[in-house]
């Protein structure tokens, strides 16, 4: 069973990139973005700029990242130290990323906090963040160069990555609270984030600060003026505040969704099934994919009841053997992350025409016209007859046509006319009768 990233994911998330993906200029920008961005380009800074951290090199910190990554179903990402006093992790790559830490981090948190640290980083990852985060930060370093695009499409495209970078800190957040199994530490992450270096000699409050959070949550909850400030001091800003963080942290771990996701992660590392799933999708996810995979995922996901219903009806765009159509207990309007009952039936309609043999069963007595009354009129008579005797008629009738002169006629012995059941303009594919009348009229030498 695969790891199902909506057990984490915040709905901000989601909502944010599907309003980013909706702004106009988005495809364009990926375009211009994937054709300048080489991921190799990573590897390669990390490898002649910074630390790598391993068994060999700062194993302590190495070791932290197995069962973090063990925990969310991911692979071990490389990782790095970089020189820099600002308090700081990353991940970049995509296919293949990295997560690099600053040594500023090392100096602000104590060492019990950094595997919190690399939890939210890995939460990234299994969210598959990567490629928009650096699309992003491509924009909001003002590195795109696009002559097509003007600032008047640019400018709300770089908020909207922001906008979206800062609700997607929220589901890495998630992940790492689900791996500490409380918020307690990452919400000390963000206060000594806000201002508690480790060496400061005074005890840090979590409690206060979580009331400060909490007031801040209810200033901005008020709208108007204080709304419009924070999207003017914050709109650029792709990193969530300390405290709204450590807020929703503490928010998101006394709720329901919370306690079923532990459920569901201790389920999944002891290799049982859930009793609930959260949905990895929505119907337009799987519209127009290949049935066969979409019910492997769903199987991989953890549901039992998987129902594959055929479709033998075509419609304009419809490919044969590609889902139409998926429903849940009967529903439609289910969203993605909806917690599901693991026997839950799902039932996945997919378009399949009917075979030849399926399409002759149901017209029992019945054959098939390989070709119009068209086609046989010139041919030679002998050949339309044995061409119908062969397909089985069991009633047909040679007629002569006394109307050529000359033996020397080309016409001569040739189909002048052919009817199927009195029909002289039958089309190619229609079903007959076995016994309907063929009479075959031909062309032959007068008296």
């Amino acid at each position: 069973m695969a790891i199902n990233r909506n057990v984490f994911i915040h709905d901000s998330d989601k909502a944010a990139l599907k309003a980013l993906r909706a702004i106009p200029g988005f495809a364009q920008v990926s375009k211009a973005f994937l054709s300048v961005w080489n991921e190799k380009m990573v590897h390669i800074q990390n490898m002649s700029t910074n630390i790598k951290i391993s068994d060999k090199q700062l194993k302590k910190y190495h070791d932290m990242l197995p069962p973090i990554c063990d925990k969310l179903g991911i692979d071990i990402p490389d990782f790095y130290l970089t020189l820099d006093v600002t308090p700081n992790a990353w991940t970049t790559g995509d296919t293949k990323p990295v997560i690099v830490m600053t040594s500023g981090l090392l100096e602000t948190l104590p060492e019990e906090l950094i595997p919190s640290v690399l939890a939210h980083e890995c939460g990234h990852i299994a969210c598959h963040h990567m490629l928009y985060t650096s699309m992003g930060n491509w924009l909001l370093t003002g590195a795109a160069q696009i002559p097509t695009l003007g600032k008047t499409i640019i400018y709300p495209l770089a908020a909207a990555f922001a906008y979206w970078m800062r609700c997607s800190e929220f589901s890495a957040d998630r992940a790492a609270v689900l791996c500490d199994g409380t918020p307690d530490k990452m919400i000390e992450v963000c206060m000594r984030l806000a201002g508690f270096d480790k060496d400061i000699p005074v005890d840090a409050n979590p409690e206060a600060f979580m009331e400060q959070a909490s007031e801040y949550k209810e200033l901005m909850a008020k709208g108007g003026i204080n709304k419009g400030m924070e999207l003017y001091m914050y709109g650029m800003v792709e990193h969530p505040l300390n405290a709204v963080r450590a807020y929703e942290c503490k928010e998101w771990s006394g709720s329901e969704d919370f306690a079923k996701a532990n459920e569901y992660f201790r389920a999944y590392h002891k290799s049982e099934l859930p009793e609930e799933v959260p949905a990895a999708w929505t119907e337009k996810s799987f519209l127009g994919k290949n049935v066969s995979d979409v019910e492997k995922s769903l199987l991989d996901l953890g549901f039992e009841d998987v129902e594959l219903v055929r479709d033998t009806k075509k419609s304009f765009f419809t490919k044969s053997g590609t889902v139409t159509e998926v429903s849940i207990n009967g529903r439609r309007d289910y969203k993605e992350g909806d917690w599901l009952t693991v026997d839950s039936r799902i039932c996945v309609t997919y378009y399949q025409p009917l075979t030849e043999d399926e399409i002759a069963m149901m017209h029992p007595g019945e054959i098939k016209l390989p070709s119009s009354a068209k086609y046989y009129a010139g041919k030679p008579v002998s050949d339309v007859a044995g061409a119908f005797n062969e397909m089985g008629f069991e009633n047909v009738e040679i007629e002569e046509i006394k109307d050529i002169a000359k033996e020397k006629d080309k016409n001569l012995g040739k189909v002048f006319m052919i009817t199927v059941d009195k029909n002289p303009k039958f089309e190619k594919g229609i079903w007959v009768d076995q016994y309907a009348e063929i009479k075959i009229l031909y062309h032959a030498l007068k008296d």
